[in-house]
């Protein structure tokens, strides 16, 4: 199998994966280490964060979205959703989630798409967690687009 040595581009918070063939060959090895680390550019940023990193494992216009993500510790993210059903699996370290609890390696975290959730927050050491879009990416501000179906902070919406 072929070994994919991609180059990057920071844009609206994911990289974008370039490769020779796109989208990936049925059967690609993606050795996740070799792969650079990327400064994760939220909406609305002009600069990368210092403190949140992303490797992208597949291309957003494949209709899914897959990446390795990594926040320093004290970084805490802002709440958000997604449109998407999205999954969550911790590498290293612990991801807390407000109103959820602690997600630490061997667990898995099933959002639903359009329900906002309170933004992750790295345990001590920080982490590392794969997130996994089942569907097209995006990222929304719940308090500029209200999500569909509800938010953690207003249980009497879900």
């Amino acid at each position: 199998m072929a070994q994919i040595v991609p180059e990057y581009l920071a844009k609206f918070g994911s990289e974008l994966l370039v490769t020779p063939a796109n989208p990936l060959l049925p059967r690609t090895v993606i050795t996740v280490d070799d792969l650079p680390w990327v400064g994760y550019q939220g909406p609305g940023a002009t600069e990368p964060s210092p403190h949140v990193f992303t490797k992208t494992l597949a291309d957003a216009a494949s209709g899914n979205f897959f990446m390795l993500v990594r926040i320093e510790p004290g970084a805490p993210g802002p709440p958000h959703w997604h449109p998407s059903d999205t999954i969550y699996i911790p590498r290293r370290g612990e991801l807390h989630i407000e109103g959820e609890g602690v997600y630490r390696e061997g667990d898995v975290r099933w959002v639903k798409g359009g329900y906002a959730y309170g933004g992750e927050l790295p345990g001590p050491d920080g982490v590392e967690f794969y997130f996994i879009s089942l569907g097209p990416y995006g990222w929304f501000d719940p308090d500029i687009d209200e999500p569909p179906l509800g938010r953690w902070d207003r249980p009497h919406d879900a």
